[in-house]
């Protein structure tokens, strides 16, 4: 080889050592700062070696197991935090996580799962999400109290109170008898009742539009509307999807599609949206979970063997030199024909000592309910010899696995907790065994261990005590002198042979991908009645000021402002209230600032009491109804209750009473219908004499309604009255005094001192 060619090779390989050492000095700092718990600083430091040396294998082996280890100890630090109340703590530690691997699927996970813990309970309540294609866009709270009323007066009502229009078809009768008492009921939920009481049904033509129609087979297939909807699923089979919504549904035959794993459903809009929400709880990701193994074989051997062996055994043998040996030949033997065969004399002074560690670290994922197996050892050849009857041999291989075999089956539950149901198997070669005919088997020790195990994300669990003792003594003495006390050590040599072997297994599950958990307003659904399957909003919902908008009895240009405070008139002198008028608690009326209008009101209030306010009105003629909106600070003031006054229930007469509240903007919208008429025997306290009353109206001084409040802060509340038309005979009416009559009444606000 020319002097040239081996001076190369000499620098690259003095250049690949100086390489190795370099690699070897990034990991050793690495891991140091890993120790530390600076594992950002850990994965930095082999980041820049790696730029420095971007060809080390060592380097980049490092960088990723380094930065799998960062993250693993991260997450369950995260994990901690989180079940010990340290949410703050637990965003922080994820954050580290997210810098380094982004678009961790555990991570965020987590993150989500911490930020649904810190909402508030009604706030973790989720919407009916895509449900119906259309809905109403009222969605406040209505009173209704009717006894044996007309279907249409009912539906009237229903419309000033809500704003609510209905279409009937031609074969509903509006002179049906009904009898409802709701109080505080969903819009929805009201038309739903009043219509299934009577065996008809109803349908969402738009926002503020219901279509209602009798309740048959027929009607069913006129009216309602038909969607299809086609569901590409990414993780449940298409056949166990469709068999879910077949049960709970009772559909007709979806279309299922094995090859794309998808299936196509033809429903009425209630039930399509039902169904996305089945399908979304059901179409999730499979947990998966990291499993690292540590698997130690402890073997400790003891050997001593000290003494004096002395010859045991004494051979004579007859030697012939003129050929075999005969009896003749045995008279002629002397001394010197025969040879004497006689054991070395041997003295042992032999001590050994061995420890044996076998280690095996493997990881392997998993996923959820799936077998997983680790094999670390090798596949032992055993060739097996067939004869047959015409002399022709043949031989067949098989192989034995010799070595570790791990069996794993993890279960992941939703709450971190991995259940694993754990095979062990650790096997050797004790000795090989040949047959007869030349055939070599093997005879295998083995140790098992099956168990189910119960650990949290990123518990460690020790499995130990399978342990092979062996004690083996052996001596060789002189009979008689080698039993002596002390000096028998002398005429004896003794074998002491111990081994110990433990095999120790430690298992740490690290979720992944963790389980589905969705919320229990996501898993509860109300779904309707059985011969009408619909997804209902859930209870509870929180209703926004965007959510909410108030509609006005009777729109009128006066009523558009009704943000605004009302103009405030001269006072006048007060007024006592009317005999039928209930006093509030304890305070005296407010002076009647408005012709026809008053509050009956305390001055004031401690924080936390409840007290009444009283809206009254006086009237020269016959009233009929009296819809109003008022406001009042929410801020101040919690609206407990609504109830109607006595003006328009004189002598007895059946009424229609309607309000709807939106505490998060201070409104209330209220509904107040005298029943045309109605004589006293069909309203609620009716007497006898109610027939000596006008049946058209009620006329004279009164409450309207009653407002019961509750005092939240100190400070000053404010309620107001928006907008109020009386209603007479097929027109507004004005009060006694008012210059008016076209004109919506106005009230000042009303003023409460806190305290």
């Amino acid at each position: 080889m020319k002097p040239r060619r081996v001076r190369l090779l000499l620098v690259l390989g003095l250049g690949a050592l100086l390489l190795a050492g370099c690699a070897s000095t990034w990991r050793e700092r690495a891991d140091t700062l890993l120790r530390a718990g600076d594992y950002e600083a850990a994965v930095r430091e082999l980041q820049d070696g790696l730029r420095r040396h971007p060809d080390s294998p060592t380097l980049r082996a490092g960088l990723i197991t380094v930065q799998a280890d960062a993250v693993t100890h991260l997450l369950a630090l995260a994990v901690r935090q989180r079940d010990t109340g340290r949410p703050d703590e637990a965003d922080r530690s994820l954050q580290r996580v997210l810098a380094l691997a982004p678009r961790h699927e555990r991570a965020l996970a987590l993150r989500a799962d911490i930020a649904l813990q810190r909402r508030p309970p009604r706030a973790r309540r989720t919407d009916v999400g895509p449900t119906p294609l259309r809905a109403l866009a009222e969605t406040r709270p209505i009173t209704l109290d009717f006894r044996n009323a007309p279907l249409g007066a009912v539906l009237e009502a229903i419309t000033r109170g809500s704003g609510v229009n209905f279409i009937l078809e031609r074969e509903v009768r509006q002179d049906t008898r009904v009898t409802v008492y709701l109080h505080a009921a969903r819009v929805e939920d009201a038309i739903d009742l009043v219509t299934g009481a009577h065996q008809l049904a109803s349908r969402i033509v738009d926002a503020q539009t219901v279509l209602i129609y009798p309740n048959t087979p027929e009607k069913q297939r006129e009216h309602q509307e038909q969607v299809i909807r086609v569901f590409h699923l990414a993780h449940a089979e298409a056949k166990t999807t469709a068999a879910m919504l077949r049960s709970l549904l009772r559909l007709k035959e979806p279309f299922v599609d094995e090859r794309a794993n998808l299936v196509a459903l033809r429903e009425p809009a209630e039930l399509i949206a039902l169904a996305e929400r089945l399908v979304a709880l059901h179409d999730v990701a499979d947990a998966e979970v990291m499993l690292e193994v540590e698997v130690l074989e402890i073997t400790t051997a003891r050997l001593s063997e000290l003494g004096i062996r002395v010859p045991d055994a004494l051979t004579l043998t007859p030697l012939s030199a003129s050929g075999p040996l005969t009896v003749q030949g045995l008279t002629s033997l002397n001394a010197s024909g025969i040879g004497v065969g006689v054991s070395g004399l041997t003295l042992n002074l032999k001590r050994e000592t061995g420890d044996v560690n076998l280690l095996a670290n493997p990881r392997i994922r998993a996923r959820n309910r799936e077998k997983a197996r680790i094999l670390i050892g090798d596949k032992v050849p055993v060739i097996t010899t067939t004869a047959s009857a015409t002399g022709f041999v043949s031989e067949s291989v098989s192989y034995l696995d010799v070595g570790l075999k791990l069996e794993v089956e993890p279960t992941v539950s939703p709450d971190d907790e991995v259940s694993i149901r754990l095979g062990l198997e650790v096997s050797s070669i004790a000795r090989e065994v040949r047959g007869g005919s030349g055939t070599l088997a093997y005879q295998l020790g083995t140790r098992n261990a099956n168990t189910t195990l119960r650990l949290r994300d990123g518990e460690t669990q020790l499995l130990a005590g399978l342990i092979s003792h062996e004690d083996r003594s052996t001596a060789n003495r002189i009979p008689g002198l080698g039993e002596l006390p002390l000096a028998g050590r002398l005429f004896s040599s003794q074998r002491d042979d111990h081994r110990r072997t433990e095999l120790v297994l430690a298992i740490t599950p690290r979720v992944l991908r963790p389980a589905p958990r969705p919320d229990l307003a996501q898993a509860r659904m109300s779904v309707g009645t059985e011969l009408r399957t619909r997804l209902r909003p859930a209870e509870g919902r929180d209703q926004t000021p965007d959510d909410v908008k108030p509609v006005a009895a009777q729109a009128t240009p006066a009523a558009a402002a009704s943000d605004a405070p009302a103009p405030t008139p001269a006072a006048t002198p007060p007024a006592p209230p009317a005999a039928d008028t209930a006093p509030a608690n304890d305070g005296a009326p407010a002076a009647l600032t408005a012709p026809g209008l008053f509050w009956s009101a305390p001055a004031g209030a401690r924080v936390g009491d409840s007290f009444v306010l009283t809206l009254g009105m006086e009237s020269a003629t016959q009233l009929r109804g009296a819809p109003m909106e008022l406001a009042y600070t929410p801020q101040q003031l919690e609206l407990l209750d609504v109830q109607e006054g006595d003006l328009l229930r004189q002598g007895g007469a059946a009424t229609s009473f309607t309000h709807a509240i939106n505490p998060a903007t201070g409104r209330v919208t209220v509904g107040l219908l005298r029943s045309d008429g109605g004589d006293g025997r069909e309203g609620r306290g009716g007497t006898d004499r109610a027939a000596a009353i006008d049946p058209a109206g009620a006329s004279g001084r009164g409450a309207l309604v009653r407002l019961r409040f509750r005092a939240r802060t100190a400070g000053e509340g404010e309620v107001r009255l928006i907008s109020l038309r009386p209603i007479g005979q097929g027109a507004p009416v004005a009060p006694a005094a008012s210059a008016a009559p076209a004109a919506p009444l106005v009230l000042p606000p009303l003023k409460l001192q806190l305290r």
